[in-house]
């Protein structure tokens, strides 16, 4: 009995076992393998390195770099920066720090890219630090947005708000990311197709100007870039619109300039039914009309019922008695200050600049 109770003390008193090692997971795509102690991670990362793929795959015809793939592990490594990049052996390896949840996406897809162009470096014989800084953000760019296609249209929203950014900032990385998104797709419209867009990426992912290779393009690299810029932004119109943006499409369809005489005036629309007879102010209600039920599904929600009651307006204009046309029109102008009311407030809640009310 001694003997068991004194074993037990001895037991009791030697030093505690050490935790097992933590449990690592692993997740194998065509360009990377990602390892971390976090599933949820570990996919995540893996979601980005496979949208990559789908973009190299199906928009440039790019076949799988050969060679060893790279290995991408999720970790917080005191001392390293976000996106660590070295070359082990024939092999490329990236300690990623994920960060917050908010900081996640882009990090993730800019170690995919960095992945990628790492292993053109390498597969080139060039350094796999001496890729182009804007080729890892446009490529980043180019798998958020495959990931969050509501992005393309808040880019390109953006795009034709913002002031365009140099050159020299997008190919340094320090432009925006809509402007390195904007470069690379509009340098891809420039190449011509699949074969030379490839050329061209895996170009810049040896460490070759594209500075250097746009002079080749284009007599003035930086008028080039105004241009093609603006033209992309024109060919894509948004899916739905923000809250600038139905705003300022609200004020153009209630806008009313007629000239009565006198050269151009502007109306009210209170005033407008006593013109409804002539001819000009028919064909534009007719066609605002039709306007409005081609673009009231894209507007914002905060101004939704503000377009609708401008339509219900519209559609009582020829026919409606003066004082159910006064009633609508003021139903409208409630509205539209309802909507203008709350987009102040969520332009406030997002430290956004808010403009004075009309």
């Amino acid at each position: 009995m001694l003997s068991v109770l004194g074993l037990c003390a001895w037991l009791a008193a030697a030093d505690p076992l050490p935790p097992p090692p933590p449990q690592v997971y692993s997740s194998d795509t065509v360009l990377a393998t990602v390892t971390g102690e976090r599933v949820a991670e570990v996919s995540f990362v893996a979601a980005h390195c496979a949208a990559l793929q789908r973009h190299l795959e199906f928009a440039l015809n790019l076949p799988p770099v050969p060679g060893p793939v790279a290995r991408i592990e999720i970790g917080d490594v005191a001392g390293l920066s976000p996106i660590d990049t070295r070359r082990v052996g024939s092999s490329v390896m990236l300690i990623l720090r994920l960060g917050s949840p908010q900081e996640a996406p882009e990090r993730a897809a800019q170690a995919a890219a960095q992945a990628w162009l790492a292993r053109v470096a390498l597969a080139g014989g060039q350094p796999v630090t001496g890729v182009e800084p804007w080729t890892r953000q446009a490529l980043a760019c180019e798998i958020l947005a495959q990931l969050r296609p509501s992005l393309n249209d808040y880019w390109y929203r953006e795009g034709r708000r913002e002031i365009p950014a140099s050159l020299e900032e997008i190919v340094a990385g320090r432009a925006p990311d809509r402007e390195a998104l904007l470069f690379w797709r509009a340098l891809r419209r420039s190449l011509g197709g699949p074969p030379e867009q490839a050329k061209g990426l895996i170009a810049s992912a040896h460490g070759q100007p594209v500075l250097k290779r746009l002079a080749t393009l284009t007599k003035s690299p930086d008028e080039w870039w105004l241009l093609q810029r603006a033209e992309l932004l024109l060919s894509r119109e948004p899916v739905s619109l923000g809250l600038r943006e139905s705003a300022e499409s609200l004020d153009d369809i209630t806008r009313f300039v007629f000239d009565l005489g006198a050269g151009d005036q502007l109306i009210a629309g209170a005033d407008l039914p006593k013109h409804r007879a002539l001819p000009a102010v028919k064909l534009s209600i007719e066609a605002r009309l039709k306007g409005l039920r081609r673009e009231v599904l894209r507007q914002n929600p905060v101004y939704h019922n503000a377009w609708r009651t401008f339509g219900t307006w519209l559609e009582a204009f020829e026919q409606g008695k003066p004082e159910e046309l006064a009633k609508l029109w003021s139903q409208y102008q409630e509205e539209r200050r309802l909507a203008d009311s709350l987009r102040r407030e969520v332009e406030a809640a997002m430290d956004t600049v808010v403009p004075a009310a009309k």
